[in-house]
């Protein structure tokens, strides 16, 4: 576990808030120098507490069929499978869960014709044994946010 103290965590806090938000203008609301806090933000990232990233509608880049597909996989082929799920462009989730599943896949792709191959794909993996397709109709939140 990484160690941080409460300006690294006022800093998460801020960028958690607004990703766009400079470095200038989180030094002022810490009240620190921007030299700090370029440093810290450095060590966060390079230490893999944080990743800054967009999110993108979608729907609205020509994308209008999603869902989550639950496999379940073999324990001799599950990390397999994984290395190659990461991989695939239509996959814009992966997770291991608990459940006998095992692995979840948030599936992004143009039509439904592009979700059923992408499916059928992932069934012909060596290892997989079940898929449980769960359609997502709309996307109402995302967020990777929580307490410190």
């Amino acid at each position: 576990m990484v160690r941080i103290d409460e300006v690294d965590q006022e800093i998460i806090r801020e960028l958690q808030a607004d990703g766009r938000a400079s470095l200038r203008e989180i030094a002022r609301k810490l009240g620190v120098v921007e030299g700090t806090i370029r440093a810290r933000l450095k060590r966060l990232q390079d230490e893999g507490v944080l990743r800054i990233i967009a999110f993108a509608d979608p729907a609205k880049l020509g994308h209008g069929a999603m869902s989550l597909a639950f496999l379940e996989v073999s324990p001799q082929r599950h990390d397999a499978v994984i290395e190659e799920l990461l991989g695939w462009s239509e996959i814009s989730y992966l997770s291991e869960t608990l459940s006998e599943t095992g692995i979840c896949a948030q599936l992004v792709c143009r039509d439904q014709e592009e979700l059923w191959a992408i499916r059928q794909k992932i069934a012909s993996l060596e290892g997989v044994s079940r898929i449980q397709m769960l359609p997502e109709v709309r996307v109402h939140k995302i967020r990777f946010t929580q307490e410190i």
